[in-house]
């Protein structure tokens, strides 16, 4: 085995995102500890710095210094002994070349999966002999192609077994397969489920395809016509009255990227990435204010309604069953982003500890969101007008049939946006001709689609003026009638209630949540400066609390949860959450493992302290026929808005909107200049142009 190299290398920022030298280095020092081949990676990522000791070091850096403090890069690997259920982590320092903090881990929750393994699953599991014999009982047209489809196996009850792999079995348009072909248009009545160690079978389930629970003992396939969604395989043609739309920029773009360092309209954040969490913002400021720590998706999850077993298991943890990192697309030029776009790349690890390149993992670029701000004097006829542009930093990922867009918006009004676009396909089960239950959608004959929900959770590490901060709910509340205050009986107040001790907290109409920093006062209001969450009231968990989906989504059950910080907690769902046991509130450590609930429970005092704020949004998705076959983009979005944070309006420096700036064109003299042959760039007219 080779050793080490010691030539220097360039000097990384303490955020940057994990390099492939110390992908390698880092599989190389764990490696070297057991016989060749022994080693099968899970995951290995940069180990976020410790906060005490960061935060010095960003604002040294903020101020200009040259002369840092260096900090140690060290890494988190997480790996199994092949033909073992044995999982380890540790922490290597890359500057010592040490392994430090190894440990096995326990069982009540296993790593996620990894590409090699699904890879291996997904051609193992059609070719052994029992599902072979399932599969020819079904009667399939000769040549058609099956598909396997894993997942994650979930759990039903408190036994925990060795690590498996749900398979769902799918196949090909027997008239018309490619490989473009939607497969989840045919779901076949067989799920196997195996042993990841060992791919042993451990059992064939039927599935139920009527309106009960009663399996379906003896199914025959059942034709029909194939719903395609790739535009090779429409029937119909395109649209062919859609023109283009083209997004230029001139003169370039208004942001600066130095490394990982981007800056953009009085904003300043760094970006960094790894496998689980995907895109990950740190150190923001706005105008040389500090806002944010760290924001980041610390999990999600989507339980499914149908009741049924197998279904009742069917709850994935798409961050720590898979991760956002490791299932994200390369982003590609005028499809997945328009205008003037900046990539930024990345890299993952396989199970052999090498570098997975992750090219064009975020794509970055400006956009026009409509006005910004517009009010005209209706005595002088004068004009104030800008458009709002946005900074939108955009990742995509697809986890088996789904697809996700997550995508922070930075606005000149200095709001921070994370929007959430889910897009795809819609998970689907064979069901009989003309039966329908109360769970699901019947999207095509033969074909089920149940309900279900997508909760998210937003870690949000607030550094509002400063690392001491506080939660506050904001109620609007009617005056109770008064003859001398409230004599007309139409006033309102807004009740304030700062959140001291650590929990969560719930939605109410109209209540708004606000991050506060009671040291610092702003000077108009009196008020301590302030960022508001507007988040729209979302419907929580619906599996019921004592259920496994309610156990191991926990941090799914509330809207909001107040944590005191502490290094290492960074995942709502616990760090392992393949096939994961609820374990008490009250078993949380010290070294980062439970969950959010644990972490909660602790009850810390979260008045003016370091706090952590866990936000959870969800879509509750009760299938349409028009979601199929593939789904159109669902959005939602929240927003961290300044709320007695600055002393005006902080859109007021950006220049007044002009058709000389726009060039925007009238309609009809694009016309006549297209019947002309002429260029359609400069067209006269604007709506701001009185008073400019």
């Amino acid at each position: 085995m080779g050793s080490i190299s010691d030539t220097p290398v360039k000097t990384l920022h303490p955020l940057d995102p994990i390099t492939a030298e110390e992908i390698t280095e880092t599989a190389q020092l764990i490696r070297s500890k057991y016989a060749e081949g022994a080693v099968h990676f899970k995951a290995i990522s940069l180990l976020n710095p410790i906060k005490k000791t960061l935060l010095p070091y960003l604002a040294a850096e903020r101020a200009g210094k040259t002369k840092l403090p260096e900090i140690p890069r060290r890494t988190q690997v997480v790996w199994l002994l092949r033909g073992s259920y044995d999982f380890f982590s540790a922490v290597v320092n890359l500057k010592t070349k040490e392994v430090e903090q190894l440990k096995q881990l326990d069982k009540n929750g296993y790593p996620g999966g990894d590409v090699d393994e699904t890879r291996e699953m997904r051609l193992t599991v059609p070719e052994h002999p029992e599902v072979k014999k399932a599969i020819e009982k079904l009667e399939l047209p000769e040549g058609t192609e099956v598909v396997c489809n894993t997942w994650s196996y979930g759990r039903e009850d408190e036994i925990q077994h060795e690590r498996r792999v749900q398979c769902y079995m799918f196949c090909k348009d027997p008239k018309r397969a490619t490989n473009a072909s939607n497969h989840y248009d045919f779901p076949l009545p067989i799920a196997p489920v195996f042993e990841n160690k060992s791919k042993k079978l451990v059992e064939i389930i039927y599935l139920p395809t009527g309106a009960d629970a009663k399996a379906n003992t003896n199914p025959k396939f059942v034709p029909h016509k194939a719903q395609e969604f790739h535009h090779s395989l429409r029937e119909k043609p395109a649209r062919t009255d859609l023109k283009p739309l083209i997004v230029t920029q001139p003169e370039g773009t208004s942001f600066t990227v130095d490394g990982y360092l981007i800056k953009w309209q009085k904003w300043r954040f760094r970006l960094s990435f790894n496998f689980r969490e995907g895109m990950v913002i740190n150190d923001v400021t706005y105008d040389g204010r500090e806002l944010f720590y760290r924001v980041s998706l610390s999990e999600m999850v989507v339980p499914y309604a149908d009741p049924r077993s197998p279904y009742n298991r069917k709850s994935v943890f798409d961050l720590g069953d898979v991760g956002a990192g490791n299932s994200a697309n390369n982003l590609q030029l005028g499809c997945d982003c328009l205008g003037v776009i900046k990539y930024f790349s990345f890299v993952v690890t396989n199970s052999k500890g090498e570098a997975v390149p992750k090219p064009n993992a975020v794509c970055m670029h400006e956009i026009d969101n409509g006005i910004g701000y517009k009010h005209t004097n209706n005595r002088s006829g004068l004009v104030s007008i800008t458009r709002a542009r946005v900074l939108v930093l955009q990742s995509i990922l697809t986890v088996g049939n789904y697809d996700y867009i997550f995508a922070f918006h930075f606005d000149q009004a200095a709001g921070l946006h994370y929007e959430i676009k889910a897009t795809g396909i819609v998970a689907t089960q064979p069901i009989d001709h003309g039966v329908t239950v109360p769970w699901g959608t019947v999207v095509n004959q033969g074909v089920f689609a149940p309900h279900h929900q997508h909760v998210f959770i937003l870690r949000i590490d607030p550094n509002l003026d400063g690392s001491t901060n506080t939660v506050v709910m904001e109620d609007s509340e009617a005056m109770a009638p008064d003859d001398e205050l409230n004599p007309y009986g139409v006033g309102y107040v807004v009740k304030k209630t700062k959140i001291t001790e650590a929990g969560s907290a719930d939605f109410a109409p109209n209540r708004v949540y606000k991050i506060i920093n009671p040291n610092s006062i702003n000077p108009v209001s009196g008020q301590p400066v302030a960022y508001a969450i507007a988040s729209p009231m979302r419907q929580m968990l619906l599996a019921q609390p004592d259920s496994q989906h309610g156990k191991r989504a926990r941090f799914a059950t509330h809207p909001y949860w107040v944590t005191r910080y502490r290094d290492g907690e960074l995942f709502a769902g616990g760090n392992y959450t393949y096939q994961s046991i609820a374990l008490p509130v009250d078993k949380a450590t010290e070294d980062g493992s439970g969950d959010v609930a644990a972490w909660a429970n602790r009850k810390d005092n979260v008045d003016n302290e370091d706090i952590v704020l866990w936000h959870c949004i969800s879509l509750t998705h009760n299938v349409r026929v028009e979601d199929y076959p593939i789904m159109p983009c669902e959005t939602i979005q929240v927003s961290l808005k300044p709320s007695g944070f600055f002393q005006e309006n902080p859109l007021m420096d950006v220049p007044q909107s002009s058709q000389l700036f726009s060039k925007s064109v009238l309609y009809e003299d694009q016309l006549i200049r297209q019947t002309n042959g002429e260029s359609t760039t400069n067209g006269q007219g604007s709506c701001c142009s009185n008073g400019h």
